[in-house]
């Protein structure tokens, strides 16, 4: 039998082989931007670095920083959309209520774990927790941030319950809550993680202080759920 997908052709050799160099100069570029911004940051703080500083450091145009980052909080907060996506990856895995708790707890675990996963990250990581603690701008960054990771979990939730959502009275303030509570125990922990960085403290002190703060908190979550089908899937 005849195909007719409407896929397009593969691509010749030479324009994959292009545009992989593209992207891996689109990203050293964006990678020496980050690195630029926050030697700056760490020497001069969040409020006294700007976006032509950033530039003369990195020795790219003004307009190339604009190209990969939309702000100062856009470069500092870069790593934002990898924890993102191993946040929804965990969540989107979860087949019942108790899956995604578990889930909840290993991807936050996961994410503070990558932070001390070598020498030169833990010390990027003391760098990044004592400017944001230094800085009342990025504290005040850190509430949109927060806020569109619930409003993305809770349209999860509500998606994955449907369409109890639309039959059981309460369902839906229900997962409300339940969103609140995962992002404000996720945010939680990366503030036990902050503090201990920034305190200087050994990479075991900081490890422990979080994965105690963790399955305290996650301990809490999953006595109040137990028994629940709040979290089940339709």
């Amino acid at each position: 039998m005849t195909s007719h997908s409407a896929s397009a052709p593969p691509a010749p050799a030479a324009a994959s082989s292009a545009t992989g160099l593209r992207g891996r100069k689109r990203e050293r570029t964006r990678r020496a931007i980050s690195d630029a911004a926050f030697r700056l940051f760490a020497e001069h703080g969040f409020e006294g670095v700007t976006l032509n500083r950033i530039a003369a450091e990195a020795d790219v145009a003004p307009a190339t920083v604009f190209t990969h980052f939309a702000s100062k909080e856009d470069i500092f907060f870069g790593r934002r959309k990898e924890f993102d996506a191993q946040l929804w990856e965990a969540v989107r895995g979860a087949r019942t209520g108790a899956d995604l708790l578990d889930n909840l707890r290993r991807s936050c675990m996961t994410a503070c774990e990558s932070v001390l996963s070598s020498e030169d990250s833990i010390d990027q990581a003391r760098v990044f927790s004592r400017v944001l603690l230094d800085s009342p701008a990025l504290e005040r960054s850190y509430l949109p941030l927060m806020q569109r990771r619930r409003e993305r979990l809770l349209e999860f939730l509500v998606e994955r319950a449907h369409p109890r959502t639309n039959t059981e009275p309460g369902l839906l303030e229900e997962l409300e809550a339940f969103a609140s509570f995962a992002v404000a125990t996720r945010q939680l922990v990366f503030d036990v993680l902050h503090r201990t960085l920034a305190a200087e403290s050994s990479p075991e002190r900081v490890e422990a202080a979080f994965a105690d703060t963790l399955n305290r908190a996650c301990a809490r979550l999953e006595r109040a759920y137990a028994g629940s089908d709040v979290l089940e899937p339709a």
